[in-house]
């Protein structure tokens, strides 16, 4: 492929990911995302690809009354060229971001070398990217001995909940996987990555007036509260399980014995049995607080299984790193507590290396950034791994 032709797209590169970072495609804004959505789609024209939108099902939450309901979500971006290719690659990333319309951090923001703004290393700095890799690779000769598929979701922060099954079904057609997660701040590639799962607790109560009639009533919050701290003693460093209450909701006033309580909770975890234990011990806490006039619901909201760094995995590394010092870039890897899709293809058969979008750092923070001297750079260096692959005639190598 042409890296002289890649380096030169750094100015335009950058103007599009200021674009794209101005759009607020939080997972729950579902204009914003189709707005996104639309601006990916357009942008991706000119590649040829066969492209649709594809509707995703909704999600089931836990709502404000401690009841499952569904939840629509955005549209999934898909596309299909050379699929009939001897070698297959799947290229993947998320459009939508953590920060929700009412966030105080909504814009880009040039300082010096670097591009602050929501979503601009987690992860529109890895679309465009993704996007200039598919440019280049489609004016080489390679072209022709190389399908690919790709797909955008819109509820990778949430877990994939349901874009899932598309995915799954990706990781059945190709041979190699490469998801455009931001690297790490210091350029370094994320290696392993532990399994991560979110739950919901919700307990029922029994309102009363606390001063009245304080003892015909249960109290949720307290109940919850017990829950809770035993939940936080299941985190056990030494196993790379870590247990983190996120979001505690429950009560109206202060006279009221509240009726009901709710807590979200995330669990990361090495291997797939460490997350049976907790799930099996969080059941447990919940039934040691049963009692009449208290009901309790424990739902898991998303589940991502850990992605594990391999001796196979470990040989694709190597050829990222040669081709690294042919760009006089130093690649690195460590592992990441941060799940992703590549967790769930890799779970799935196809071998998946993510994290090669946009160097960057403060993500999910006010202070999210890309280093905009990445961009060109990354393009670069996964245009140079494909070639290797490629030319070695070895699928999946």
């Amino acid at each position: 492929m042409n890296l002289n032709w890649i380096a030169s797209q750094q100015p335009a590169m950058e103007n599009l990911l200021e674009q794209w970072v101005n759009i607020n495609s939080f997972t729950g804004n579902l204009q914003g995302l189709s707005q996104m959505a639309s601006a990916l789609q357009a942008a991706c024209e000119p590649l040829q690809a066969q492209m649709e939108l594809v509707s995703l099902p909704d999600r089931a939450i836990v709502d404000q009354t401690g009841r499952l309901a569904a939840q629509p979500l955005g549209k999934a971006l898909h596309l299909v060229k050379r699929p009939s290719a001897s070698y297959r690659l799947f290229l993947g990333g998320h459009m939508d971001t953590v920060y929700p319309p009412d966030s105080l951090f909504q814009k880009a923001e040039r300082k010096g070398s670097r591009l602050y703004g929501p979503g601009s290393a987690d992860m529109k700095g890895g679309l465009v990217i993704l996007l200039t890799l598919l440019q280049a690779l489609e004016q080489s000769p390679l072209a022709k001995k190389i399908g690919w598929e790709v797909v955008i979701n819109p509820d990778e922060e949430i877990g994939s909940v349901g874009s899932r099954s598309l995915l799954t079904q990706c990781a059945a057609r190709n041979h190699l996987g490469l998801i455009f997660e931001p690297s790490f701040a210091d350029g370094s590639i994320a290696s392993s990555r532990k399994g991560s799962a979110s739950f919901t607790i919700v307990v029922h109560g029994r309102a009363a007036h606390s001063g009245r009639d304080f003892a015909s009533g249960r109290n949720a919050i307290t109940a919850l509260s017990r829950i809770i701290l035993k939940a936080e003693m299941l985190t056990d460093l030494t196993r790379g399980t870590s247990v983190n209450v996120g979001i505690i909701q429950g009560g109206q006033a202060v006279n009221i014995i509240p009726d009901l309580a709710t807590c979200r909770l995330n669990v990361r975890f090495v291997e797939d049995e460490a997350l049976a234990i907790v799930q099996t011990q969080l059941q447990q806490i919940i039934r040691e607080q049963e009692q009449e006039g208290l009901s309790f619901l424990l739902h898991e909201d998303s589940a991502n299984p850990p992605k594990p760094f391999d001796e196979k995995q470990k040989a694709l590394f190597q050829i990222l790193k040669m081709c690294g010092e042919k760009l006089n870039q130093s690649i690195q890897w460590q592992p990441s507590g941060g799940a992703c899709d590549g967790n769930n293809l890799q779970a799935h058969g196809l071998r998946t290396i993510d994290a090669l979008g946009v160097i960057g750092g403060g993500l999910h923070t006010p202070d999210e950034y890309a280093d905009l001297s990445s961009l060109s750079e990354r393009a670069q260096l996964v245009a140079l791994f494909i070639e290797q692959l490629v030319q070695a005639a070895a699928p999946g190598a």
